[in-house]
């Protein structure tokens, strides 16, 4: 062998190992992107109510923000704000206020804020959901300032940064809105009252107070959040007494055929089914949350839009049950959002 050579390709080959150890290394202790908080320093706020704002992360994990790709090869990476967001978002306060008439307490409740991918390459696609609550701190109580469930969507190659840019921008405008002239209402909430915010609501709706539930078709979640239903209970059945579609009478007496993806839910001598893709599921409360155990796709985002809201994720007939579906289809917990009705996966479900 010609040594010359040899020592070539060895001194590649060492190179080579080189590189890649330290790809690994860094792979190893850089699996976090951070969540620098972005905002327009110049843009200043005159005669702000507040000076201090503090952060009640109300979310069921708060160590992270969600999960997105990082890096050439796509690596998933944990988002987590440093310093934190609290921090970061008092920083800011200082920052763009040029003015404070008052010294008043600004709490942000943080309920849902979650950046998330999925796909690659070409294909990317981010999402970022922010819910979250706004309060005004007098002594012990506070006071609901203003509220915001927002979402969206991006799509194309290496979204990370605008997605965290995005979601700053959603954030700062919540913020920047309220620092003058706030709409406080009536209402005077104590810490245990923000800490259990989820109950105080459902306390308040029929769908989650009421001991009866309204039979008939529901065409959105408001409907059944009320207890409102759009069209009293009727339906067309085969020789087998088997379901075929529901309906409703026009004010010409016309009987009007209902789709499946048209329909949210149906309530029957109470029990409630859900409608979805595949099929419709019955609801069941547990600890004082409905959920249902239905199929969903694996790559999807965490949290769906339902059918009422427009995406077509209603369909199917009572009696489909379980079924069988595509291969990236499987069957999860998934549970029914108090406040938009929108759909969670919780965790997948083996029978």
């Amino acid at each position: 062998m010609n040594f010359t050579k040899y020592l070539h390709k060895r001194k590649h080959y060492v190179l080579f190992s080189i590189l890649l150890i330290g790809l690994t290394h860094v792979s190893a202790q850089d699996r976090d992107k951070e969540f620098k908080f972005q905002y327009d320093a110049k843009d200043l706020v005159m005669e702000s109510l507040f000076q201090k704002i503090y952060v009640l992360d109300s979310r069921k994990d708060t160590t992270h923000y969600g999960i997105i790709n990082k890096g050439f090869f796509g690596q998933s990476a944990k988002v987590v704000a440093t310093p934190s967001l609290e921090t970061q978002l008092q920083d800011y306060l200082e920052i763009i206020t040029l003015e404070s008439t008052q010294k008043d307490t600004l709490l942000l409740q943080i309920r849902r804020l979650s950046f998330s991918e999925i796909g690659g390459g070409l294909k990317e696609k981010g999402f970022f959901d922010f819910r979250a609550n706004l309060y005004q701190k007098k002594g012990n109580y506070y006071h609901p300032i203003s509220r915001i469930d927002s979402s969206f969507q991006v799509s194309g190659i290496d979204v990370s940064n605008k997605l965290l840019k995005k979601g700053s921008l959603i954030i700062d405008t919540f913020i920047r809105s309220n620092l003058k002239t706030p709409n406080v209402g009536t209402d005077a909430l104590t810490i245990q009252d923000l800490q259990n915010i989820d109950y105080k609501e459902k306390e308040q709706l029929p769908l989650y107070a009421a001991e009866h539930l309204v039979d008939g078709i529901y065409m959105n979640y408001e409907s059944l959040k009320f207890q409102k239903p759009d069209y009293p209970l009727l339906d067309e059945k085969d020789k087998k007494g088997r379901i075929k579609y529901y309906y409703y009478t026009n004010e010409k007496g016309k009987k009007v055929k209902l789709k499946d993806s048209q329909i949210y839910a149906i309530v029957d001598n109470d029990e409630t089914f859900i409608s979805t893709t595949y099929g419709y599921y019955p609801l069941v409360m547990e600890n004082d949350e409905y959920y249902f155990y239905g199929l969903a796709t694996e790559n999807s985002a965490n949290i769906f839009v339902s059918a009422s809201v427009g995406s077509g994720f209603g369909g199917g007939m009572i009696g489909v049950g379980m079924g069988s579906g595509p291969a990236n289809v499987r069957k999860y917990k998934i549970k029914i959002d108090h406040l938009d009705g929108n759909f969670e996966k919780i965790q997948p479900v083996t029978d």
